[in-house]
């Protein structure tokens, strides 16, 4: 059974096991997570698009003109627009796959400002993330 793709726009990226941790930037270009609501400029909030949808949902991760995608089996900020894999795992549960290597974004620690990085599966709830609504699409 499939669930449909989060709809279009604009979340925040929580991770399952440390829920005070959300996906944000350090220095403009390295993906962490922390509890960014403490910083004035937080840069968590995510403009989410599905691909496609369905057994092989793909989605974009972006902020303005940029993209977080993955690169040699690291997680990267940059203008290279890149699709990840998406499946749902349970209620409120995803998991978010580079396609090119299979790998699985997680998050190691609950340190704040942790860099995200890529795994196997069966890490445990550190791979699961929940997508927290902001707004609707802009388009």
């Amino acid at each position: 059974m499939s669930s449909v793709v989060p709809w279009d726009g604009t979340y925040r990226i929580q991770n399952v096991a440390y829920p005070e941790q959300k996906i944000g930037l350090r220095y403009h270009d390295i993906i962490v997570a922390g509890r960014h609501e403490d910083t004035a400029d937080p840069r968590i909030d995510w403009e989410i698009k599905a691909i496609s949808v369905g057994d092989d949902s793909k989605i974009t991760i972006t902020s303005g003109s940029r993209f977080i995608g993955a690169d040699s089996e690291k997680v990267v900020y940059n203008n290279t627009p890149y699709e990840w894999g998406l499946s749902y795992r349970d209620v409120g549960r995803w998991a978010i796959r580079d396609t090119a290597s299979g790998l699985l974004l997680y998050l190691p620690d609950n340190k704040n400002g942790t860099e995200v990085q890529l795994t196997r599966d069966g890490a445990g709830e550190v791979l699961y993330w929940r997508f927290i609504p902001i707004r609707p699409p802009s388009n």
